[in-house]
């Protein structure tokens, strides 16, 4: 494999395996140690939990049988079923009663289990009503009361869960003296019970979600069960006898499992920090290995790469540090030095020669179709115009056959130098695009002031006092000028703004000489 012939990437390789068989042996450890006993842990909490909520269960059922108890074995209730004490019911029954107590209804049926006497709070309006059978206005306790009719044969004293019309706690007691075994009726006290029950108000943890399941067959059934929903949270079921028969309860609460995921955070954290060390260390030996072995041999190896695939442009020196060794390397990194030196030279040479005229030393027409869309872009991006002025000397040709190429030479460097004291400004351009055309790029100017701009390197240029015998227009040698427009509203191309003011000088030199023209509006 290439990559494994660099001694960094086989020393990174072999530091990399070893980081990799850490991390699998921790993660052995997480999954086949410390999960297992988490979860253990956390299933003997939940098992706490459903103890503690199986108490708070019984502390209502009892709280319930014990007032079921007290009613039933009052002497004015008994003394009610013998019908000595008829206006029982509007003395003892009321909603104070109900109220202190925090009892929803209360059946009081005789000897053959029919009904006696039915009162309680209207679960829907809130009303409390009292009647001597479950119609009219007791009409809402009627499908409860043949719920605990039809169980009052079977049902001892043990207060229970009925699942059917509604949920509800009921206890069932037979009226009689404390003293006496004799039976005149019985009574059953009910609480109804919501959907979301909380056994102990002082805990939401205690939250139970009822349901009825029907009766089990099998025998020695767990009362308790516990179910993973998600990585978040755990299952609570608890199994109870129901007041219905055929029916058990099912009471659901969700707990979470904050005790699995701080065990596994706290675990988790001890493994990123010894991962965290181990790369640590895996960094301090490369860097020591790089220092020492690696540094120099690499950065000869990107230096010679660089000399290589470079296209043209500067190079970096090599390193201080390197030049300055004593032995072969420090050797190679001077003549590294030298090399780049004389590279660097050569290209800023080059770069300079392509994009100026080598006669004037003012930018050529390659500077020009490289810069003029940027201005162009740029100054209407400002919402302001840009110029463009050809000039054209007149009668060149005249000029070159007179006094010969070499004083016509002389004569574009004057013009040259003219241009260029006059702009100086940064983002003017000015461009020798052919024999004797220049070109002057002025961004933020509009086409009054280019005109006047125009017509002063006119006045300029014949200011230079050069001779020009054999022109027919001056004595001396004058230009002429076409200037065209690029505005925000109507802008043009570089080609187009070049042609217009080409246009330009074409139709003023028709006509005259030593003048300025421009290009008709677009």
């Amino acid at each position: 494999m290439p990559y494994l012939n660099s001694l960094r990437n086989r020393f990174i390789v072999t530091l990399s395996i070893m980081l990799v068989l850490v991390m699998g042996i921790l993660v052995f450890i997480l999954h086949q140690l410390m999960i297992p006993n988490l979860i253990s842990e956390e299933h003997q909490s939940a098992h706490v939990h459903a103890n503690a909520l199986q108490r708070s269960i019984d502390n209502n059922a009892r709280m319930i049988a014990d007032m079921a108890y007290q009613w039933a074995s009052w002497g004015s209730t008994r003394d009610f079923m013998e019908g000595r004490l008829p206006d029982f019911p509007q003395t003892h029954i009321t909603p104070a009663v109900f109220a202190e107590q925090g009892a929803d209804m209360m059946l009081i049926t005789n000897a053959n289990d029919g009904v006696t006497w039915v009162a309680g709070r209207n679960p829907i309006t809130g009303a409390f009503t009292s009647c001597a059978t479950p119609t009219g206005e007791c009409q809402w306790t009627l499908e409860q009361v043949r719920q605990i009719q039809r169980q009052l044969p079977v049902t001892d004293t043990t207060a229970r869960i009925g699942v059917s019309p509604e949920f509800a706690l009921l206890s069932t007691w037979p009226i009689a003296h404390r003293a006496s075994t004799l039976s005149s009726g019985k009574l059953t006290l009910v609480r109804f019970l919501p959907g979301q029950w909380q056994p102990d108000p002082t805990s939401v943890a205690s939250t139970l979600t009822l349901s009825a399941a029907r009766q089990r067959l099998e025998v020695d059934q767990p009362s308790v069960e516990i179910d993973s929903v998600n990585d978040d949270s755990l299952r609570l079921t608890l199994l109870r006898d129901s007041a219905t028969p055929g029916y058990q309860v099912m009471m659901t609460t969700r707990l979470d499992r904050d005790g699995l995921r701080d065990g596994i955070e706290r675990f988790t954290l001890t493994m990123l920090g010894a991962l965290t060390l181990l790369l640590a260390l895996m960094m301090i030996m490369l860097w020591v290995f790089r220092a020492m072995v690696l540094r120099p041999i690499t950065e000869l190896s990107r230096y010679a790469s660089a000399l290589r695939q470079s296209p043209g442009e500067h190079l970096d020196s090599p390193p201080p540090w390197l030049q300055a060794r004593c032995d072969e390397l420090g050797i190679m990194a001077r003549e590294f030095q030298t090399l780049i030196q004389e590279l660097n030279e050569r290209n800023a040479h080059l770069k300079a020669l392509t994009n100026r005229d080598a006669l004037t030393g003012l930018g050529n027409r390659r500077l020009l179709d490289r810069q003029l869309p940027r201005i162009l872009s740029l100054t209407h991006r400002l919402e302001r115009p840009v110029a463009l002025i050809m000039i054209d000397v007149d009668h060149f040709k005249l000029y070159n056959d007179f006094y010969g190429h070499p004083e016509g030479d002389q004569c574009l460097k004057t013009i040259a130098e003219t241009l260029g004291d006059i702009f100086q400004r940064e983002s003017d351009l000015v461009a020798r695009i052919g024999g004797e055309e220049f070109v002057i790029v002025l961004p933020d100017f509009d086409l009054d002031r280019a005109m006047d701009i125009a017509r002063g390197v006119c006045t300029a240029m014949e200011a230079q006092c050069l001779p020009h015998e054999p022109s027919p227009t001056h004595k001396y040698v004058t230009i002429s000028a076409g200037v065209a427009i690029s505005s925000p509203e109507h802008p043009l191309s570089g080609e187009v703004l070049i042609k217009q003011a080409d246009e330009a000088l074409y139709q003023i030199k028709k006509s005259s000489r030593n003048a300025v023209g421009c290009a008709a509006p677009s």
